[in-house]
């Protein structure tokens, strides 16, 4: 292509992918890095190198990318990473493509005298192969992301952490068939030119453990690489970061906690701790954390992550904003509920201004900001919240894109909070049905959608439909995830609890107690989950008139979340409750007063003196108080 021929391609490119939703930059000034073209869409970015000289390949070409690719990473420092796209009318030698296999960029060939749209059209396809490809198999600087906290209604059920740890996006069957079979193409290619061993057959081996999500294959290439590359090689650190990415998404938690903290140790010896790679992985350990019930140690990383990140880039940067969303979604674990709606609204201010409206990070920071709110019992924000984010969703998004559908489900748990049962049902409703199409019925999301549609048919009364529900999705979950996942355990614990709700309560016990041991085993005695089910089953034993068994077990679930949640956390809180009724059941009246003493003094801290909860609990002590004068 001559200059002329080359602008005029860049154009109907740009027009293209444009089209796709990317945005495109034409030759960009960046200091003396100069792409041809930088394509960006959600935080990916691929830099465009055109050298359609009809001529040879150089390796040099190959090289020069590679190095604007690390530039450009360094300098922009964008989430979701940065790839290389070399266009070339030249013949690709295989030692090239071999060597380019190494370095995240790909090299694509366009014949000599094809017709400029369609090169255009092939080049854009080509982004979108680069941009699944990078989803399915990223690198440790893009294995954090921001968690759009997902609201389960569980009646007292086993939630998931609301900090969301980097998982692999869904690919459709028929994409990761495809990818499969280029990548096992070039492993055999590549195999037969550098042999087994060579570091650019086991990264792509490690592509392929990634894509298909094999715990096997992981760690097989982990031996392999350690055996042949040694153990520090910086192509061992991502393995294991991967490797314990797909363990925490399994529910292994104990286990990816351990990789983590070897990693951040590894990079820390091979960047520096306070690197961005570094970082990264620290924000995995944290989440880790979270998921093993060590919240506050969670927390406190957050906290030094965000304060580390602030002075190294700034208030308003992307990084800054995913810790600060990071560390307020572990506050509200935690019940700093204030603390947190004041760094959310912090953070979502910065992102209207540096993003806009309707940026994905705009539109994660306000659906946890309406879920803050929620938990504070200001549905008046919440609710408004959430209609918006829904609504931008919809408009930007689609009806059926995940973010949409958690926006959906979002929405019905609020209007399921404030007793608006006809609403909630229809939107959990349209959510199911649409995660049924557009994922599978066994996918995790789609399983969720039929417990959250299950709570609230009891909510609505009608208990024996939720525990159909309930019955089918633990089955599911026991068939796709196993007997031991944690929510596997979420699926029991709810289950138990529409039997107990049924007036079930020998069949309620009896699954609560397996899940209180299925807990302590995979979970450990202090995991916020095992004293959840510790709680329930205490619940069940008074339902049954069994005070003793009731009020030990509701006992140390209380001294459980005092222990490892604080005083002033809204579980807390609710043990406080559940025990002092519990005690006035039994006849202990006094001991349920003092209880609910604690109970209404937590609520004014936590909640505010005419908050609900604070009122319905300050009205039970009322009750409880008037009950002991006509006994006396």
């Amino acid at each position: 292509m001559n200059r002329a021929e080359e602008e005029e391609f860049f154009q109907v490119l740009s027009a293209v992918l444009a089209q796709q939703g990317w945005t495109v930059t034409l030759w960009p000034r960046l200091g003396d890095l100069q792409p041809d073209a930088l394509v960006t869409r959600q935080g990916f970015i691929i830099a465009v190198e055109s050298k359609m000289y009809g001529r040879p390949v150089q390796s040099s070409w190959v090289l020069d990318l590679a190095d604007q690719v690390r530039r450009l990473d360094k300098l922009m420092s964008p989430i979701k990473g940065v790839y290389g796209l070399l266009l070339t009318d030249a013949g690709i030698p295989d030692r090239l493509a071999a060597a380019a296999a190494r370095y995240p960029l790909a090299i694509h060939h366009c014949p000599l005298g094809q017709d400029i749209q369609e090169i255009a059209q092939e080049v854009a396809d080509r982004c979108e192969g680069l941009s699944r490809r990078h989803y399915a198999t990223r690198s440790i600087e893009e294995t954090e992301f921001i968690g759009d906290s997902a609201i389960s209604a569980n009646n007292a059920g086993i939630a998931a952490s609301a900090i969301s740890n980097a998982f692999t996006s869904d690919v459709p069957s028929d994409e990761r068939r495809a990818s499969q079979d280029e990548i096992e193409e070039r492993i055999a290619r590549l195999t037969h030119i550098l042999g087994e061993w060579h570091p650019s057959v086991l990264s792509l081996r490690g592509e392929l453990a990634q894509l298909l999500q094999s715990e096997d294959l992981y760690r097989t290439l982990l031996d392999d690489q350690e055996r042949h590359l040694g153990a520090q090689s910086p192509d061992v650190l991502e393995t294991k970061t991967g490797l314990a990415s797909l363990l925490s998404n399994k529910g292994h938690y104990v286990e990816a906690q351990q990789l983590y903290a070897d990693a951040f140790e590894q990079c820390s010896a091979l960047y520096g701790a306070r690197s961005s790679k570094s970082l990264v992985i620290l924000n995995n350990l944290a989440s880790a954390y979270v998921s093993t019930g060590r919240t506050r140690e969670a927390g406190e990383l957050y906290l030094d992550i965000l304060a580390q990140r602030q002075r190294s880039l700034g208030v308003g940067h992307h990084d800054v904003l995913t810790s600060q969303n990071n560390l307020a979604n572990t506050l509200r674990e935690l019940g700093e509920i204030g603390r947190a709606i004041s760094l959310l609204s912090e953070a979502l201010d910065s992102s209207l201004g540096l993003n806009g409206r309707d940026h994905p990070l705009t539109l994660t920071l306000q659906n946890n900001l309406a879920s803050a709110f929620l938990e504070a019992g200001d549905i008046e924000r919440a609710i408004p919240l959430y209609e918006m984010t829904l609504d931008a969703r919809d408009r930007v998004l689609g009806p059926d894109h995940p973010e949409t559908l958690s926006s959906r489900n979002n929405l019905a748990y609020a209007y399921a909070e404030v007793g608006d049962i006809e609403r909630a049902v229809p939107l959990y409703e349209m959510t199911l049905d649409a995660r049924d199409r557009v994922l599978g019925p066994d996918h995790p999301e789609t399983l969720s959608s039929r417990n959250n549609l299950a709570n609230v048919y009891i909510a609505a009364g009608d208990v024996e439909r939720a525990i159909r529900l309930h019955e089918e999705v633990l089955d599911k979950r026991i068939s796709v995830l196993g007997s031991r996942n944690p929510q596997t355990l979420s699926s029991r614990n709810n289950l138990g609890h529409a039997y107990l709700m049924s007036g079930n309560v020998n069949r309620s016990i009896s699954l609560f107690i397996e899940t209180l041991n299925l807990c302590r085993e995979v979970l450990g005695e202090d995991h916020p989950d095992t004293l959840t089910a510790e709680g329930n089953l205490g619940l069940a034993w008074q339902a049954h008139e069994d005070f003793d068994q009731a009020i030990s077990l509701l006992g140390d679930a209380l001294a459980g979340r005092l222990r490892v949640l604080g005083p002033g956390n809204p579980e807390t809180i609710r043990s406080e409750i559940d025990l002092a009724l519990a005690h006035a059941q039994s006849g202990n009246l006094e001991q349920g007063i003092s209880l609910l003493d604690t109970a209404e003094e937590s609520c004014v801290r936590v909640f505010g003196h005419d908050h609900a909860q604070t009122q319905w609990v300050r009205a039970a002590r009322e009750r409880l108080v008037e009950r002991m004068r006509g006994s006396s």
